[in-house]
């Protein structure tokens, strides 16, 4: 068995009481340099376990206060904050840091594009935001995740507020206000959460309502036994309170109408295994819209599909986006989905930001040599090469990550100061930013003016 430097974990009170966990280097007694002993891997197994346990009933607990995660946003123009957010794996072999610091923002009715590399933590991102990471052995494990959205409002007991009318019933009491279909109505507020110190039970209130998620495989994202009109009512008969089925139905035939959908009263009754690739990604998109979301996660949601289809696909989030005045946070390693539709751009590399900006300054000013290797490795309509340029080497190993840059070993323009620690972020404009020694000179300037100003 490989040796696992993040073996050891320490405890503090950063997201709970002691779940801000760091991994630390196995024993030091090891004789071998690349292995461990049977007694020391129990012992990491047996740390794990523990760890995994205390992080789960963290997540699980009961009759929280709101204040625990009750926040605010840095900015007000932003709908999602990510603030140093730290995700890991606790796996037998090790720690794997699949997000490791990770911090960006996601502007009010933009779309971010997130790219990089298979296993570089875009998906792993993506489903802390929704607390879907797989458990156990998946937890964050400390930072933040700030998100703004409306929910309803309520009172000192905990009930939502009423919306009434002036009129009075037979006892005399306010009555109620109701939309076309009976609907009852409900006061709203506008909030902001931490969404890594939310409960589960209260996720499950904002997942799919506030913050909607379209998968990566359309062909396995439904459930093949229901109907599609039965899996679209469950979304508005969950998160919509006093819904009616009839109210239900409506609104899905409506949603399915929206994303560009034929006879929807007839696909409404069909079954998943009736539809073809593109068709169910629209009922997808139809899903992830109908409780009007702040934030709609796109997770390569065109990977599965023909470049015709992927291409109406991208054209439909684009009307989607502007009709709902949302926002997008879209994952893909696909370049050329990012320079169609990212208003900014997020570059991702073994758990880390490695460079972000806007489309213009990622697209025209690319500065990483892994976001410059991305952009020559696409192909190009209109240029002939003999072979398609790849990145030489390989990601390293998760659960032992360098001290160093990692990308040093990857990288074809290496200086001497590449040596040293990870490299720091350096601000090239307001909104580009680079972890990359080359820009060092600028750094330095920047962090001398501000001592300077200090």
């Amino acid at each position: 068995m490989k040796e696992d430097k993040n073996k050891n974990i320490t405890n503090s009170d950063t997201q709970t009481e002691n779940t801000d966990i760091t991994p630390q280097v196995a024993s030091k007694d090891s004789k071998k340099s690349h292995y461990i002993s049977r007694a020391e891997a129990r012992r990491i197994a047996q740390e794990n376990f523990e760890h995994v346990k205390r992080l789960e009933a963290y997540k699980k607990r009961k009759n929280v206060d709101e204040s625990e995660y009750v926040t605010q946003m840095k900015d007000n123009k932003n709908v999602v904050e990510f603030d140093d957010l730290h995700t890991y794996f606790f796996t037998d072999g090790g720690t794997v840091k699949a997000v490791d610091g990770v911090s960006f923002n996601v502007p009010q009715g933009s779309v971010v594009g997130v790219v990089g590399e298979s296993g570089c933590g875009k998906s792993v991102t993506s489903l802390s935001l929704m607390q879907l990471v797989q458990g156990p052995t998946g937890q964050i494990v400390s930072g933040e995740i700030r998100f703004k959205g409306e929910d309803y409002l309520k009172d000192e007991e905990g009930k939502k507020i009423p919306i009434y009318t002036d009129e009075l019933d037979e006892q005399g009491n306010p009555v109620q206000l109701k939309n076309e279909w009976g609907v009852p109505q409900y006061k709203k507020g506008t909030y902001v959460y931490n969404i890594a110190k939310m409960p589960m039970d209260e996720m499950r209130r904002i997942r799919g309502s506030q913050i909607a998620m379209i998968f990566q495989e359309p062909m396995t994202s439904s459930n093949p036994v229901f109907t599609i009109g039965e899996q679209l009512d469950e979304v508005t008969m969950l998160h919509i309170e006093g819904a009616s089925k009839e109210y239900a139905k409506a609104r899905s035939i409506d949603m399915l109408k929206l994303v560009g959908i034929a006879m929807p009263e007839s696909i409404y009754k069909r079954y998943p295994h009736e539809l073809s690739g593109g068709m169910r990604q629209r009922v997808m998109i139809a899903m992830a819209l109908i409780c009007d979301p702040e934030l709609i996660i796109a997770d390569e949601p065109t990977t599965a599909l023909d470049v015709t289809i992927q291409a109406q696909i991208l054209d439909l989030l684009r009307d989607v986006k502007d009709k709902m005045n949302g926002s997008i946070m879209l994952i893909t390693h696909d370049l050329g989905v990012i320079a169609e539709m990212a208003d900014f751009v997020v570059v991702m590399y073994a758990g880390r930001i490695i460079e972000q900006g806007t489309a213009t300054e990622i697209f025209d000013n690319p500065c990483h040599p892994y976001t410059i290797g991305l952009q020559k490795s696409k192909p190009a309509v209109n240029k002939k090469v003999d072979r398609l340029y790849s990145i030489p080497g390989q990601v390293p190993n998760p659960i032992d990550m360098p001290d160093f840059c990692y990308f040093k070993e990857r990288c074809n323009k290496c200086i001497n100061k590449c040596n040293g620690e990870y490299p720091p972020i350096v601000r090239l404009s307001p909104t580009h930013t680079v972890s990359c020694y080359l820009y060092n000179d600028i750094f330095e300037k920047t962090s001398a003016k501000e001592k300077n100003n200090g």
